[in-house]
């Protein structure tokens, strides 16, 4: 069965150089810069996981835990890694509490996100 991610952050170049390590033969990448827009996909499509960071632009400091919030509440199977680069022991344990499966903070190396969606189960 072909998974389906969804990658959300605010960097242009974050979304592509993620993409470009996570899309193959049997993985779909979509790609959200905003939590509207991050929403409405998660409407739209069903995603084994969401890869999102924590700050983005036009929206309050911890943006990304909206994204959490709302993939798990739709769909409560769905892997969520949270990004930051603004990470905390705070951060950390709220991510972790709201239903985040990892939490990394950058950079985060193109073998980590792998490693980290193969024991999530891609």
């Amino acid at each position: 069965m072909a998974s389906r991610v969804l990658i959300v952050d605010d960097e242009a170049a974050i979304l592509l150089g993620f993409k470009k390590i996570i899309q193959c033969g049997d993985v779909e990448v979509d790609t959200a810069e905003t939590v509207e827009d991050a929403i409405n996909l998660l409407g739209a499509h069903e995603y084994q996981f969401v890869i999102t960071d924590l700050k983005l632009n036009g929206s309050s400091g911890d943006s990304g835990f909206e994204v959490i919030r709302h993939a798990k509440k739709i769909k409560p199977k769905t892997e969520v890694i949270l990004i930051t680069g603004y990470g905390t022991p705070e951060i950390m344990e709220k991510a972790f509490s709201i239903g985040a499966a990892c939490y990394y903070e950058k950079p985060v190396s193109a073998n980590i996100l792998r490693d980290a969606l193969k024991r999530l189960g891609m």
